[in-house]
């Protein structure tokens, strides 16, 4: 009877670990490569708008604590140590390593994928920079090799995020960059709503969450983004080329709950990073996961600039400056979300608002490399036109966001000049109407296929509300009158 009571309990738990468990494939590459050492210096930061960079050239990531959450660091590579001097020890703050329940020390590398995102993000020296070389560091080695395979499952990540939380203040942790997914299917959408309320958890402590939307999409393949990364709240990454084309095997929306995603799309394709176990080996590799790392650093740089940001801002500033190169007449899908980041207009929306009167003008010039413009603006209560006109033979459209998004940290888009009757009638012009002094983000953003050119953006007299508002005045004068007349033929009947 002991026996069997046994069998039955040991039962019981194997059922509940099944059924409490997902595996969490990390988004690896099916085009790994390698090579001896890089041969030219490469800058992560060029692939997303720092080329022709002007403005804050100086932003590193300094003082800026992301949390990967990933198969963990080889610390001791080039692009960490800064050719052996061993500086990782200043920029790694801690260890998180599952195994042993806490802190671990030295820091290790199960596999390699840690090591190449972590370089992304941060890698610092004179062959390689990462978006944000000299962010600090919390690594959280969340994966284990099952039966040659790379997993997690829902109670490491939920002990992993249990530990983010408890030491956010410790630690100063403000992003956390997940570059692996759990694959939507018809059996598993518990563990996929699991796996998106521990990211919610992040979020609800201000914390930015910066997911991959995975790699098991193809052409037109809907409801394939992975999980965390599919939850309203987190930041969705998906992935281009350095051509601006799409990643086809990165997931597409809409999610289970019919949520537009990815958010926003970075480079995933052939990207280099440093090569865990060997300190002066590189490597190329494809995946959304190196696109993660691309966003949680440009989100680092925006933290650098103003420390006071919430995750809902980072968001709506990364999503809404973003550039779509495919179908740019949309708004958001589920293929680009709001289109590839751009760095230089993120960090540009951090400037102070100027104040719109009706001498301004605002002088534009976009190209390939610069085709996001974002103004934070200032508006009172009046009625305001915009016209939005091109200087030459090239396409734009103009678009005004609130400052503040929706409680998911979405852009809020209150006007935009796209208008599907005239695609490309210029000079374009909206309106918009503020009951209050507000802030607002005025930007400009080149069609995509279009020359490069200058732009001028200005405040103009709407003739056509003027005619709408004299014709509405002559119906009520009209209506005045024939009312009083018709009363007064009553009133004589009467008589």
């Amino acid at each position: 009877m002991n026996s069997l009571r046994k069998k039955a309990i040991f039962f019981l738990i194997g059922l509940f670990l099944i059924s409490h468990s997902v595996v969490l494939i990390g988004i690896f590459s099916s085009d790994y490569k390698e090579n001896e050492k890089i041969e030219l210096s490469y800058d992560a930061g060029d692939y997303i708008g720092f080329t022709n960079l002007t403005l804050d050239p100086y932003l590193t990531g300094e003082n800026v604590t992301v949390a990967i959450l990933d198969t963990g660091i080889y610390a001791n590579h080039d692009t960490f140590t800064d050719g052996g001097l061993n500086l990782y020890e200043d920029r790694i703050l801690a260890f998180y390593d599952e195994d042993v329940e806490g802190l671990s020390d030295p820091p290790y590398d199960i596999d390699w994928h840690g090591t190449w995102t972590a370089s992304i993000l941060g890698g610092n020296c004179s062959e390689y920079q990462g978006v944000a070389p000299d962010v600090n560091f919390v690594i959280m080695k969340v994966f284990d090799f099952v039966e040659g395979s790379l997993e997690s499952s829902i109670p490491i990540m939920e002990q992993a995020i249990d530990w983010i939380i408890e030491n956010k203040e410790v630690y100063d942790i403000k992003i956390a960059s997940m570059s692996f997914g759990a694959k939507p299917e018809s059996d598993n959408l518990a563990e996929i709503e699991d796996l998106n309320a521990l990211a919610r958890r992040l979020t609800d402590n201000d914390i930015l969450v910066v997911s991959a939307a995975g790699n098991y999409g193809s052409a037109n393949t809907p409801g394939t983004v992975t999980a965390p990364g599919s939850d309203r709240t987190v930041l969705c990454v998906g992935g281009v080329d350095y051509e601006g084309e799409t990643y086809t095997p990165g997931g597409e929306g809409p999610t289970h709950e019919g949520i537009i995603k990815p958010d926003v799309c970075a480079p995933a394709v052939s990207v280099k990073g440093a090569k865990a176990g060997i300190s002066d080996k590189y490597q190329y590799a494809s995946g959304t996961s190196a696109a993660t790392p691309f966003v949680a650093g440009l989100a680092a740089l925006m933290l650098e600039k103003n420390d006071q940001l919430g995750y809902r801002a980072l968001k709506n500033l990364i999503s809404l400056t973003s550039y779509r190169t495919i179908d740019p007449l949309i708004i958001k899908d589920n293929t680009q979300g709001w289109g590839i980041i751009q760095a230089y207009a993120a960090l540009k929306a951090l400037d102070a608002p100027i104040e719109i009167t009706e001498n301004t003008n605002l002088h534009i010039s976009l190209n390939s490399s610069y085709c996001v413009y974002c103004q934070p603006i200032k508006l009172g209560f009046h009625h305001y036109f915009f016209e939005l006109e091109s200087l030459g033979a090239a396409e734009a459209e103009l678009y005004i966001f609130n400052s503040q998004p929706n409680e998911y940290g979405d852009p809020n888009l209150i006007s935009t000049t796209i208008n599907e009757i005239s695609l490309f009638k210029t000079p374009k012009r909206l309106g918009i109407f503020p009951v209050n002094t507000e802030d607002y983000y005025l930007v400009v953003k080149l069609v995509h296929g279009s020359s490069e050119g200058d732009f001028l953006v200005k405040l103009v007299i709407e003739l056509r509300l003027g005619i709408i508002i004299a014709f509405a005045g002559i119906n009520i004068l009209a209506m005045i009158y024939i009312g009083s007349q018709t009363f007064k033929y009553r009133m004589r009947d009467k008589i």
